[in-house]
This record gives structure tokens, sequence and C-alpha cells, in this order.
């Protein structure tokens, strides 16, 4: 089912499937239901469940959102302003979650038989992030699918079995669907979501949500790294738990997680001159590969959905070891090749995938931590340079250059990044 959203006014009511649609006239809200039909007049509102009336009184909520979130606020389109936001909406994701809540669910996820993850397009790369930090760093049995391909994972589950169910708008349906077949099998299932009251959230056990504020550009940023903001916290929450971090290190991480809007906005401010000169490169290609190691991979194929999404650019993402395996035969003159640096451990195989793609031609685009700059500066053709910090707050860092590249590309071939053509912000048919 389609989402129905109704807007309180005075004197005036309106329907529609999102709160932006009608944010400038009213912040009350009723979110209907499953199954649940009725009426609406400029003066009333009257709803029914099953031949019986509904109490909509009683679940009229005031949305904490501002009119001018659901504007352009003198930016060309939606996307660039959401990117701008970012170390806003960071320092809303952080100030919502609650450390008693993480504790629960990160003891939640120790006591697990095993571990779920599921989401889509962009959901399901925050929630590869997380699976990384769970099972690479502290060896939970996690399995992390597209939400569409559910079906697979059906025989495995069965009490004592945790789902982690992340989706930006709370309606997306391939989620919903595994959401239910789940729970039915005894499942608990935690929701990240940022949208209050939505229909994922609403069926789950647990709820997170990520606070980033409305989003208006179909491809998704702000509320991206809002979630990876949430899955770090509740990753290293449960390395505390587990004792694979001692306090210190909890302490630290955290720390930095806090601040981390900070150095968001850094990174916007010293990267997007570079960005747009990059876009100026790719703006012409027809295809382009992203390639990264370990917990860079989930953002370099966040990176390609991107640059596909909005620009049209056919770009795709490998782990860099695999692009031996095929894809660089593609690999000639010019071809762009973007490369994530992430983690420490991979810089050595990392450094020699450049290598090879130098010996080809390639154009090759490094994403790196300004410590590696000296290893990789000469290396690439050219270099978008992120400020230090560990790889799960990097995640972070990192996804904001590719976001800037995606959309200056986007406007460079001429095309509305706010409006990709045949996508819609939440999908609701399977």
């Amino acid at each position: 089912m389609s989402p129905l959203i109704i807007g309180l006014g005075n004197g005036f009511n309106f329907l529609a499937s999102d709160i932006p649609a009608f944010l400038e006239y009213t912040n009350r809200v009723i979110t209907l239901h499953d199954g649940e039909y009725g009426f609406i007049t400029p003066g009333s509102v009257y709803v029914e469940r099953g031949g019986e009336p509904v109490d909509v009184k009683a679940r009229v909520r005031v949305v904490n959102w501002s009119p001018e979130l659901a504007s352009k606020e003198g930016y060309p389109h939606f996307m660039l302003k959401e990117i701008h936001e970012q170390p806003r909406a960071l320092r809303d994701t952080w100030a919502g979650l609650d450390t008693d809540q993480l504790s629960k669910l990160s003891d939640l996820l120790l006591k697990a038989r095993r571990v779920f993850i599921t989401g889509s397009g962009t959901s399901y790369h925050a929630g590869l992030v997380f699976d990384h930090l769970l099972s690479g760093l502290m060896g939970l049995d996690t399995h992390a699918f597209n939400s569409s391909e559910y079906k697979r994972y059906v025989k495995l589950a069965g009490d004592g079995d945790v789902m982690v169910a992340v989706s930006q708008s709370g309606e997306t349906i391939d989620t919903l669907m595994a959401v239910r077949v789940f729970r039915r099998l005894g499942v608990r299932v935690i929701a990240v979501s940022n949208i209050v009251d939505s229909t994922i959230p609403r069926e789950s056990d647990y709820q997170l949500y990520t606070r980033a504020g409305p989003e208006v550009g179909v491809a998704a940023t702000k509320t991206f790294t809002a979630q990876l903001m949430v899955l770090n916290a509740l990753a290293a929450t449960a390395a505390l738990g587990g004792g694979v971090l001692g306090k210190d290190e909890y302490g630290l991480i955290m720390g930095e997680l806090e601040h981390l809007p900070d150095l968001v906005n850094l990174t916007i401010t010293s990267v997007e001159a570079k960005a747009r000169h990059i876009a100026s490169r790719l703006a012409s290609k027809a295809s382009a590969y992203y390639l990264s190691r370990g917990l860079g991979l989930p953002i370099a194929m966040e990176g390609a959905l991107k640059l596909k999404e909005v620009a049209y650019i056919h770009a795709e993402a490998y782990p860099a070891g695999e692009s031996k395996h095929g894809p660089i035969a593609l690999v000639e003159g010019g071809f762009p090749v973007l490369f994530i640096a992430t983690d420490d451990e991979y810089m050595d195989a990392l450094e020699g995938n450049v290598m090879e793609m130098n010996a080809r031609g390639a154009l090759t685009i490094g994403v790196i931590p300004a410590k590696h700059q000296p290893r990789f500066g000469k290396l690439l053709s050219e270099v978008i340079q992120t400020p230090n910090a560990s790889p799960g707050a990097l995640t972070i860092l990192q996804s904001i250059p590719l976001q800037l590249l995606a959309y200056y590309t986007a406007v460079l071939r001429g095309h509305d990044p706010d409006k990709p053509r045949n996508l819609a912000k939440t999908v609701t048919v399977e």
C-alpha cells in the first residue's frame, strides 16, 4: 500500500503521500494505516476500519520540521541544499540518540543467534557498512541482503534471530514485506528510519530514528549519512558490550561521532571546488568504475549509484581486488576509475590496484584521507582529500565528495538532479 498522510489546517485539510507536500501550511498530521478509508472536507476528517470509526484525534502528531526545510532557500536544487544541510542534520541525528536504547539494542544483537540486515538502494548500502562492523570487526553471524531478495533467507530465520531493517521513508514495500515475513517467523526487528510513525517502524519491535529532516531530492544524501551515524553508534555500543572495545576506545569513537558534523562541514567547504572540477572531466564519459576494499566498498557502491541516478552515467562498483577478474577488460585511455581508500590495512593492495589502472591509461580519481595524501597524491590523476578519521567515521566523510561529484556531473550534463527519470522517492510497489 502507498502511504497516505492527512495534514490538518484551519479551515482546510490536505491528503498527500509525503509530509513536505503541505509542510508550508501545517505541521499537524495523521498517518493512515493499511485497511483504513474515509473522507476529508475542509473542516473535518472521518476515517474507519472494518466498519468502525477510528479515533483520529488520538493519532494527531506535530512534526517539528520548519517550512524552510522543504524549500530550496536560494540553492539551485534540493540535492545541493541537502548535501550542505548534512552538518545540521547529523547534529539532530546525534541529539536524538538515546544511550540507554542503544545499550538495550546492542544487547539484543549480541544475544542473537544471527543478525539479518536488509534495505533497498541507498539504505542497503548503509546496511552493508553495519554488516561489516558487526561481522568483520566483532565476529557476529550476520547476513546482509537487498530487501527484494528476502525469500532466499526465509529458511534460515527463526526464534532467536534479529533483523535490522533500514528504510529512509519507512514505507519501502520490499523492506516492509521482509519485516512482515520475518516477524511471523519469530525474528525481532529493529527499524532504522527517518519518518516517525511510518509503516516499517510501526510494524517493527524497536525503532531508531535518524531525524535528518525532510529530504525532497529523490537521490538520498543527508538521510544516508544520518543512517551511517546511527548504525556506527549502535555498532560501537555493541562492540563495548561484547568486549571488543574498552571504555576508553568507546568514548573516543562516540566523541568522534558527536563532533563529526564539524568535520562534515569542513569536508564540504574543502572539497566542493575540486568535485566541480573533476565533474567537468567526468561529464563527457559513458561509464565509470568505483573501486574500494573493506569498509569503503559500500561507499563505492553508493557513489556509483549516485552517478547513475542523477547524471545518467553507467557506473559500477567492485571490490578493488575483483577488478582483475573481468572489469579491467573495459579499461582504456581516459576511462574513469574512482578509488575510495578507507581502511589502513588495505592501503598496500589498493596502491597496487591504482598502478594497474594507470598502466591501462585510466583516469584515476581517489577519495583519500589526508594522512595518505603523500602516498597516493602522485599516483592518481585527481585526488579529493578528506579529513582523517576512524574507518567508521570515514564512511560518512567520504560519502560527501561522491555526492557532490554526482551532483555537479548531472548539472554539467543538463539534468535535473532533484527529479531523476523513472525514479521515485518512496518505492511502494514490488
